[in-house]
């Protein structure tokens, strides 16, 4: 019985697909490990922090794209994949390089312009938003990579998207170590995401015209994209776009928000502290981000044929699956944290650890909040969206604010200095404001997702 379902289970593309992502993303992981200790222990935590700063200032400013390309488009992509139809793919990316190339173009010249000035008046230090200005030309390069591994995800090549996913990881990793070792400074990574982000770029196309017709369904050359551009009218996606840029701005704001409460009230100090906790739990999800990606290409194409039955099935089953697995797993990560910190970090970082074991409950819920997401944007269900994370912010924010200013005052453990317990104070009320955005939005989102799915289903299957 046992040898049966093992071999019903490695006979599915989904299992497949799954493991062949969750192995390449180990690989990331360590690779992202790496990188991140290496910068962390050469920086300490003011120099990283003002990084972290004008990164999150680059983010914030990221929020007035409200053209929601990137995740309409894998949504729709994907419904086009399914329903085999070759002039709609064509037209998505042709939409998706028109709307990506002007709105990161925009937002760098308005960086450029306004930056350094809003910056010392928010932050009190121009420096963070001349970075973050640098930072905002990555994006271009960022789109087009984007779009290169939509298309991948759609076409469900997870064998090469790992690959190039692998590869883009150890460009990033030793272009940052690269960086660090020259020059300890904020300017130095900044320039190291800069040429991260351009040759990852060519990589990505030239990796897209070798295997664009090796999918179920052929993709376009890019030259075939690219003419198509000035003449493809955004009018048939712009209004599902828009909806998804305000879904995804306002999920984005959930840490941003917190991060810039807790540099506005502890400095950059306090941002090292979060922001090293928040990498450290994105590199541990990446250990359930296969489900994820797999995810996001397989719902839009059972929706696109309708096969709703099957869908309710196996979400179910992924969904009690993360929930298990997200317990066990962040529960031995917060036990491990006090030994983990001060061992790979150095005892300067050792203030982190609270803020981390806080944010090991934002680990779990997102494992399985995450799923969520391509089934509300597959069945346009974005206005309930919407209205749940603006929900989430307006009752979580001031319960936050709170939370950082009693916070600042907590000794949680002896040795450091009243510098360091004040922005861990600070970082801890900024996790836990974290923590409470996300119960919060997640919560809503399956109690208005799962009776859509299970009526969906019952309905296909009595027809």
């Amino acid at each position: 019985m046992i040898t049966r379902r093992f071999q019903q289970l490695s006979q599915s593309k989904f299992v497949r697909d799954t493991l062949i992502i969750q192995i390449g993303k180990v690989f990331l992981t360590l690779l992202s490990a790496i990188s991140t200790i290496i910068v962390t222990r050469l920086m300490g935590p003011a120099g990283y922090g003002l990084y972290r700063q004008a990164d999150n200032f680059y983010n914030l400013w990221k929020t007035l794209d409200l053209t929601g390309v990137s995740t309409s488009t894998s949504t729709r992509l994907g419904i086009a994949v399914g329903a085999d139809s070759a002039p709609a793919i064509r037209s998505l990316m042709a939409f998706y390089v028109q709307i990506s190339l002007m709105t990161t173009l925009a937002l760098a010249l308005l960086l450029g312009i306004f930056g350094a000035a809003a910056a010392q008046w928010l932050q009190g230090d121009a420096i963070i938003g001349i970075f973050a200005a640098l930072l905002a030309l990555t994006g271009p390069a960022d789109a087009l990579y984007g779009l290169v591994v939509i298309a991948l995800q759609s076409q469900r090549q997870f064998r090469t998207l790992t690959l190039l996913q692998s590869a883009n990881q150890f460009t990033l990793t030793a272009s940052l170590i690269a960086a660090v070792l020259i020059s300890p400074t904020p300017a130095a990574l900044v320039a190291a995401r800069l040429f991260y982000s351009y040759s990852t770029m060519l990589m990505a196309l030239g990796v897209y015209e070798r295997i664009r017709r090796r999918g179920q369904v052929g993709f376009p050359s890019l030259r075939a994209v690219l003419s198509l551009v000035p003449r493809q009218s955004p009018r048939p996606y712009w209004r599902f776009g828009v909806a998804n840029a305000l879904d995804k701005n306002l999920s984005n704001l959930y840490t941003q928000i917190p991060i810039f409460l807790v540099g506005m009230i502890g400095g950059a100090r306090a941002v090292g502290y979060l922001t090293l906790a928040l990498t450290g739990i994105a590199q541990a999800s990446v250990l359930t981000s296969a489900v994820f990606e797999n995810m996001q290409a397989v719902v839009p194409q059972m929706v696109g044929r309708g096969d709703f039955a099957a869908l309710w099935r196996s979400f179910r089953r992924v969904v009690g699956v993360l929930a298990l697995g997200g317990v066990v797993f962040y529960g031995l990560m917060a036990l491990l944290t006090p030994l983990a910190i001060p061992l790979l970090f150095g005892a300067k970082w050792s203030p982190a650890i609270p803020v981390l074991v806080a944010l090991t409950l934002y680990g779990a819920m997102t494992t399985v909040g995450g799923v969520f997401g391509p089934l509300y944007r597959a069945f346009g269900m974005m206005r309930a969206a919407f209205s749940v994370k603006v929900v989430a912010l307006v009752v979580a924010l001031p319960v936050g604010i709170a939370l950082m200013t009693h916070q600042a005052l907590a000794n949680p453990f002896l040795g450091w200095s009243p510098g360091d317990l004040t922005a861990s104070g600070i970082a801890v009320g900024g996790a836990w404001t974290i923590n409470l955005l996300f119960a919060i939005s997640i919560g809503l989102t399956m109690a208005f997702t799962l009776p859509a799915l299970r009526e969906k289903a019952r309905a296909s299957s009595s027809a």
